[in-house]
């Protein structure tokens, strides 16, 4: 490292160093020929500004730069270096010096560290800093064609006028056991097709545009999708037009795509601009003036993940793109045991399925482990045998039994657990962080489908269909017929934003061809079908609207019974968990002992006014009621309903599903209530 200067630039270098930077970002247009172009220059750039960062900031602490070993062969940089440069000395960066990065070029520093000037000179896959202007260079630079010319970029200011107009996504960070998927798009004769990477068809430069609503998808061992959102801030450019109560449609979203892991993002003009966050839980953020950076990829530790953030910056997030299904139900993933078993000996079923009418509590039981509760002569409820059967590995697939009976508790346990030795999914413990989804990351894939780059204010289809299998008379006093089971199927629809309940058979759903419903029902992959993903193609989340209720890993910490139904992530030991963590989040508790209902309700919704990204108190006027964009239902915790419930599920009617609609509940394993699961790159 070399020692502090006495004198810093002089005024006239100064001057020179900002004319030449103006002259050569005002005089590049770049004619970038694909989307793996762009990738590489966005990769660049997100290397150089994080480093550039840590170069200031390690320069303020110790008055010098981060280099032990000088670089001099930095002819090739001739054309980009201004007459400081040029007369002044670079220094290999220490990457050893620099916490917390994580970079995607640089790689010969391994091979460089601790020897000399002269061995340093040989290689090019480095980044360098200039002792006096401390900017950052990347010696071999990123080769890309302008006018039919071969030309690289070596440095952030060289391309700060490349991306006039620009706004692209952060590239997909693929995980240990995920291979990349593109679509054949459905048409009106064919269904669309999974084309996976390495096979006949698929197109690096067309793995996914997000400016034409096709989102990166990624699939894992078992078959499972998944669905990459990358880092954004969002604006609100327009409320919804309400009525007495009621609105028929939702406002405008508009999103900019951030650079890397910071809070920057290129302007219309392609001028380098910083979205504003929560730095204190006491400001409030205006979503409808700035661009703010979407808590779900930010590091909330400093603010006790106030919004549901996470322990680090993330340049994405990695969604189910269905809900969980049973493994072998409809589809060709294993069955396979968790290491956790389940922990509810008693499922809340539709009455219709034991002949009752309503809801009844009867004894544990889902889809792959049948009847594996038992009712007691007390009215308890205990499991058969000595233990409770583990539970199986989900499967994120289309067409698949929605994973039900499920309670917050075992639901946060499994979606931990999918990274765990043994897993069916080819996921590592060491690379990968899979969790419940939180209200924060329902938030993300909701505004990002509510923008340009999604429906755009276009209406989800609903997920009302369900599968009743097994039918057979019983006797009542009515007559009637019940049946044997109620499931949800994921990836369907019937083609409309507010279905009404459909009942039908796996095999109805299993014979659709071309673009033509079976039964009434539309799969995943025919062109109506794409209508029930967020971005109206192939390549968004399905299920969002309808389905099964999903559970989030949210809850309202006001000491109620109830909260033992997600004894995993509420519970420390005997006493109710009191602050979020990346993993929770916990809402501000408004309401007093002896409120009515709808009261505590209401009361809770007003003490969240301050919470942003979660798409409940931006989009719905009130706690209650369906006061939510679209007409979705707005319900609020309140007293023994302490977990929150996204999406709406399939024996809902009307317009109550959607993308922002939530419910309170009470925790309990029921028919119609799932969950989805989320990854992160460690």
């Amino acid at each position: 490292m070399k020692p502090k200067k006495e004198a810093g630039i002089t005024l006239i270098s100064l001057v020179v160093t900002i004319i030449v930077i103006l002259i050569v970002s005002f005089s590049i247009s770049i004619n970038l020929k694909s989307n793996l172009e762009l990738q590489k220059i966005l990769y660049l750039r997100s290397d150089i500004d994080n480093l550039t960062q840590k170069v200031a900031e390690f320069y303020n602490e110790y008055g010098e730069v981060p280099g032990n070993i000088e670089y001099t062969n930095v002819g090739g940089l001739a054309e980009v270096l201004n007459t400081v440069e040029l007369s002044s000395k670079f220094y290999v960066i220490d990457l050893q010096a620099m916490q917390g990065l994580s970079l995607h070029y640089g790689k010969d520093y391994e091979k460089v560290k601790g020897t000399s000037t002269v061995v340093a000179d040989q290689y090019g896959d480095l980044y360098i800093v200039n002792e006096q202007t401390h900017n950052v260079f990347y010696v071999q630079g990123i080769q890309m064609k302008e006018n039919g010319q071969t030309k690289r970029q070596f440095t952030n200011y060289q391309v700060a006028k490349d991306f006039s107009g620009v706004n692209v996504a952060n590239p997909p960070e693929l995980l240990t056991g995920m291979q990349k998927i593109m679509y054949k798009d459905p048409t009106n004769t064919e269904k669309g097709e999974i084309i996976k990477e390495g096979t006949e068809g698929f197109d690096e430069s067309k793995w996914y545009s997000y400016e034409n609503q096709k989102w990166a998808n990624a699939q894992t061992e078992d078959g499972s999708m998944w669905v990459w959102i990358p880092r954004f801030a969002y604006k609100f450019e327009s409320e919804p037009t309400y009525g007495a109560n009621t609105t028929t449609n939702g406002g405008s979203i508009k999103v900019k795509f951030l650079i890397g892991t910071s809070d920057r993002y290129y302007d219309d003009d392609g001028n380098i601009k910083t979205a504003a966050r929560q730095k204190t839980t006491n400001e409030t953020m205006k979503v409808a003036s700035d661009y703010v950076v979407h808590p779900a990829f930010t590091n909330e530790t400093s603010i006790n993940y106030a919004n549901g953030g996470w322990d680090t910056e993330l340049t994405g997030i990695w969604v189910a793109k269905f809900e969980a299904g049973y493994a072998g139900g409809n589809n060709k993933a294993s069955a396979k045991e968790s290491n956790y078993r389940y922990t509810a000996a008693s499922s809340h079923l539709d009455g219709i399925e034991v002949g009752e009418t309503g809801e009844v509590d009867q004894a544990a039981r889902n889809w792959l482990d049948g009847v594996y509760g038992v009712k007691n002569t007390d009215g308890t409820f205990t499991f058969k045998g000595e233990k409770a059967p583990n539970i199986k590995y989900p499967t994120f697939q289309a067409l698949t039994y929605a994973m039900n009976y499920i309670t917050p508790s075992d639901a946060f346990t499994i979606s931990k657990a999918l990274t765990e030795t043994g897993n069916i999914y080819g996921l590592s413990a060491r690379t990968t962080d899979s969790h419940l989804m939180k209200n924060s990351e329902w938030g993300a894939v909701a505004y990002l489908s509510q923008s340009q780059f999604g429906l755009n204010g276009t209406t989800i289809y609903n997920n009302s269909i369900n599968l009743r299998s097994g039918e057979k008379e019983r006797t009542s006093e009515e007559g009637k017929k019940g049946v044997d089971s109620v499931y949800a199927v994921t990836g369907v629809t019937t083609g409309k934003a507010d279905g009404e309940t459909l009942v039908t058979t796996i095999d109805a759903i299993n014979s659709t061809e071309r673009n033509y419903p079976s039964e009434g029902v539309y799969t995943w992959d025919q062109q109506i079908g794409e209508g029930a993903s967020c971005t109206g193609t192939i390549y968004g989340v399905y299920d969002l609207s309808g389905g099964l209720y999903e559970i989030m890993a949210a809850y309202m910490a006001n000491g109620n019974e109830t909260l033992k139904n997600g004894a995993s992530f509420t519970y420390n030991g005997s006493a109710v968990k009191t602050g979020s963590t990346q993993y929770t989040k916990i809402y501000p508790k408004g309401e007093s002992n002896g409120q009515a209902e709808a009261n505590a309700q209401q009361a809770n919704y007003e003490a969240n006014s301050k919470i942003y990204g979660d798409a409940v108190r931006e989009t719905s006027k009130k706690g209650t009621e369906d006061s939510s964009w679209y007409l979705d239902s707005s319900r609020f915790f309140g007293l023994g309903k302490t977990f929150l419930l996204r999406g709406g599920a399939f024996d809902l009617k009307g317009t109550s599903n959607g993308l922002f609609s939530y419910v309170a509940d009470e925790g309990l394993g029921s028919y119609h209530t799932g969950f989805r699961a989320v990854l992160v790159k460690k």
